[in-house]
């Protein structure tokens, strides 16, 4: 895949943050990543992951997924894998968040997706982490409105 001349870097956490109630604790990201467990990834910034994934998508960049060797931004990137066009994949997301109930409801590509404990595992955490990760303790966050950046062929979309 080296072929390629441009790279679009996307950095996975190493360990949960600060303000998680797993914080300082490793995510194991990169190993949920290796054996299949983690096969996405969701962010904010829907337009700028839809800009770079259709450039991947086009053959000329490739998604290197790293990590940092130890502390974010003072120690270097490692890269963990490598994505081509044919493994890469992006979709609409919108959670929210019910603090009272502390449910979540989720819309994936425009449609009502009723397993937020899937996405959950999709993405290498527990629903509890999930839940604490999006809309935890210091975020005062209810709406999380962002996109899923796929590392396979699984589509949300085709399994409703």
């Amino acid at each position: 895949m080296r072929n390629r001349t441009k790279t679009i870097v996307l950095i996975l956490a190493k360990a949960f943050p600060r303000k998680h109630r797993s914080a300082g604790k490793p995510t194991d990201f990169q190993r949920n990543l290796d054996c299949g467990k983690k096969i996405h990834t969701i962010r904010s910034g829907y337009e700028l992951w839809k800009h770079n994934i259709e450039k991947i998508e086009s053959g000329k960049f490739f998604l290197s997924l790293r990590q940092w060797s130890d502390k974010p931004y003072r120690s270097p990137q490692v890269e963990i894998r490598e994505l081509n066009k044919s493994q890469v994949g992006y979709e609409r997301i919108t959670m929210q968040y019910n603090p009272e109930t502390g449910c979540i409801k989720a819309v994936v590509g425009g449609k009502q997706y009723p397993d937020i404990r899937q996405i959950a595992e999709n993405d290498g955490m527990s629903l509890d982490d999930f839940t604490d990760w999006f809309f935890g303790q210091g975020t005062g966050r209810t709406l999380f409105q962002g996109v899923i950046i796929h590392f396979t062929k699984f589509r949300y979309s085709n399994n409703q």
